[in-house]
């Protein structure tokens, strides 16, 4: 299965980095450990929100919005992908991450398009499949 992980801070300290986040082992150690394992398939930093642009469609009309839109106090800083055989393995390497001492991590499942109503094993089938598996 695999998971969006977002790696945030907090409003207490909205430009908190991995590096500076208090007992956190080194982000580089972390990214060594599950990117050579495989848990970690993909990630990056992300520009701050005010580099950040909306865009909506309404009355056919693509509308821009420069800065944040959302009213979430928390700032995304980054993310990575995680493939992970279960939710409890996700939460253990999210609870590694630098970030999750002082700032936040959100763990979000993929949901696989056409699978809305599908029951779990089938979920796991599909994404078994989406990676190369039978």
């Amino acid at each position: 299965m695999r998971y969006l992980m977002l790696v945030m801070s907090t409003p207490e300290d909205p430009d908190l980095r991995p590096e500076d986040a208090a007992g956190a082992p080194p982000i580089e150690a972390w990214v060594e450990r599950h990117y050579g394992s495989g848990a970690a398939v993909l990630g990056d930093r992300l520009r701050p929100p005010q580099d950040a642009v909306g865009v909506r469609v309404r009355g056919g009309r693509a509308l821009v919005t420069d800065g944040p839109f959302s009213e979430t106090k928390e700032t995304i800083a980054g993310f990575d992908v995680l493939d992970a055989p279960d939710l409890d393995t996700a939460i253990a390497i999210a609870a590694e991450h630098p970030m999750a001492y002082e700032g936040a991590i959100e763990l979000r499942p993929f949901w696989p398009l056409g699978l809305d109503d599908a029951p779990d094993g089938a979920v796991a089938a599909a994404d078994a499949r989406a990676d190369g598996g039978a």
